[in-house]
Order: structure tokens, then sequence, then C-alpha cells
């Protein structure tokens, strides 16, 4: 009898995300690593893992399904760089396993992962040459199919978008269209340049031209990291524009018109009253947005956090 207690104390545990494995690390199990749902403000997710090597500054993105998480790690401390590209995979006994190296590479500076709808492709950013050999290039957006616990070798998305510009940040819509960012052009002497988001349509198996979302989204300042509703009904992305929250990058919303187009973009930092944020991603249930936030500092950026919250914070 006390031999099926201790099991079942065990059970408990590891089902409650409070077991610890042989380095006195926590096990975590259970949906979105068995933490407690966010209500309308937003809370730091898992510091005591995602923290773990001191930096924080990248992209933690959920599978459709959220089973799996790749988590990019791009900074520096005092000029030295600090990159990781990691994945972590849920278990068939619900417990996660230990972050391990992913297939996006740190020399090709790849970055910016995106799903599929279906979970079967991985987007991503990459300055590697079209042959695959030789020195790193501009940036264009690739992708990896998925063959059961296998990936593919890496496919250029090609024209019409990429072009001898740099194409980055990915994200794709259900019908496998496509938003992105572009370097924009400076239209005006106080322009201070950066990056514009785009759109291209997947229509009849090919990609339409890309267009340049308009002014309610875009200005002469920097707009990234786009990230698309799965019901689409809005469009979330960072800029440095003047008016927001923080000093430095902002988050924003943009939602569909009826009617086609967009509303004017509305500042979700004031909000959140969380500096400077990057790395926006909804999870594929729609019910979670989490981002990085934090300022850097003289020993990089370990004072900052991934954060999440309710869809509900600012859908209502």
């Amino acid at each position: 009898m006390k031999k099926y207690v201790i099991l079942f104390f065990i059970s408990f545990l590891v089902a409650s995300g409070f077991a610890q494995n042989q380095k006195n690390e926590p096990i975590f199990s259970g949906s979105y690593f068995g933490q407690k749902e966010p209500g309308n403000s937003p809370e730091v997710f898992i510091p005591e893992l995602f923290n773990k090597y001191g930096y924080l500054h990248g992209r933690l993105v959920f599978a459709p399904g959220g089973k799996e998480v790749f988590w990019v790690i791009t900074t520096s401390d005092k000029g030295e760089n600090f990159d990781k590209r990691l994945f972590i995979k849920q278990k068939p006994d619900g417990t996660w396993s230990e972050p391990e190296e992913s297939f996006l590479s740190i020399d090709r500076k790849e970055n910016g992962p995106s799903y599929s709808i279906d979970g079967k492709r991985l987007y991503y950013q990459s300055r590697s040459p079209l042959n695959g050999d030789g020195k790193n290039k501009g940036i264009d957006i690739w992708y990896r199919e998925r063959n059961d616990d296998e990936w593919s070798e890496p496919v250029n998305i090609g024209a019409p978008v990429n072009t001898s510009q740099d194409e980055s940040q990915p994200f794709v819509t259900s019908d496998g269209s496509i938003f992105f960012c572009r370097n924009n052009e400076k239209t005006n002497a106080e322009d201070k340049g950066g990056s514009d988001i785009y759109f291209a349509e997947f229509k009849n198996g090919k990609y339409e031209e890309p267009i340049c979302l308009g002014p309610e989204i875009n200005s002469g300042y920097q707009e990234t990291e786009p990230a698309f509703a799965p019901d689409g009904g809005y469009l979330l992305f960072i800029s440095n524009r003047p008016g927001g929250y923080s000093r430095m990058m902002n988050l924003y919303v943009s939602f569909r018109k009826p009617e086609g187009g967009w509303t004017k973009a509305i500042c979700l930092s004031k909000d959140l009253k969380i500096d400077n944020i990057w790395f926006p991603t909804i999870t594929y249930d729609g019910k979670y947005l989490f981002f990085c936030g934090g300022y850097p500092t003289e020993h990089g950026y370990n004072n900052s956090n991934y954060y999440w919250v309710s869809i509900n914070f600012f859908e209502n």
C-alpha cells in the first residue's frame, strides 16, 4: 500500500509541474507547461526556465496544438554576442523535455520562426545563400517541411516575396498568405527609416505581388514583427514611432475592417504598461499573447522577461 501512495504522490507532482529532475530543476507538465492561465494583466512566463541563460531577447512561438516551442535568443553583452536557437517538445506522457538546439542556424542568422496553420511547415528568415554554400547574403524568407519528427532541407520561398532587399519576420495566415517586413524608404527629412510591413496573398498555388500596408499601420519609422489573429480580425506589430508608452519599442494593434482595409493602429503598451516590447506572438488557439519585454542594461537583456496575457485584454 505504501508503494502505491508514493507512486501516486510522484504522479501528482509531475502532473502539477512541481516535480524536479536530477539537476534539481522543475519538470513541467501539461498545456502551456502547466501554468495558471493569465487574465487581462500580463504575467511573467516561467522565469525559472526561460531566464535560465541570463539573457532574454528573442521570439517564443508555440506550434499549433501547443506541444512544441521554438525559442530564439539573440542578444549581446558588452559587445559579445550571445545566440541560441532552441526547441522544446512535450513528451507523450505530458511532461516537457529539456531545451535542445534546433535546426535554425546561428551562423546564418536564422530567426523569426512561424508555423503554418497545420504545423507542417516552419517559415523563418535566413541569410543563407541560395545554393546553401558560401558567405551569408541578404535576408530572405525560407521554410522547412515536417515529415513526422523530421524536417526537410530548407526551401527559399522565392519571388515575388523575396527580392534583392531584406525580407524578414514572416507570419503565415490560415490560407497560406504571408505578412513580412521589408526595408522602407525615407520620404521626409525627419523620417527615421527602418522596415515596413507587407502582405502577399497566396492564390492559385502561388504568391501575388506583395503590397505595402497603408499609413494606418506603417510609418517612416520601424514597423516589424507582424502577428495576425487566427480569426483574421486584427494584426499586431511593434514600432518605435513617437507617441508610444516606451522610449524604445511599443506594441500596436490594427483591426481589419469588414469592408476591407485597416483601422488606425492603437498602442497597446499603454495598457500593458511594460517598457520595450518585442516579439509578439499569438497562440494558434487564439487565447493568448506572448511577448518579450524589458530594457537592455550594461549587462545585456537579463532584466527582461517573457510575458503572456489573455487576448481578451484588448479584444473587448
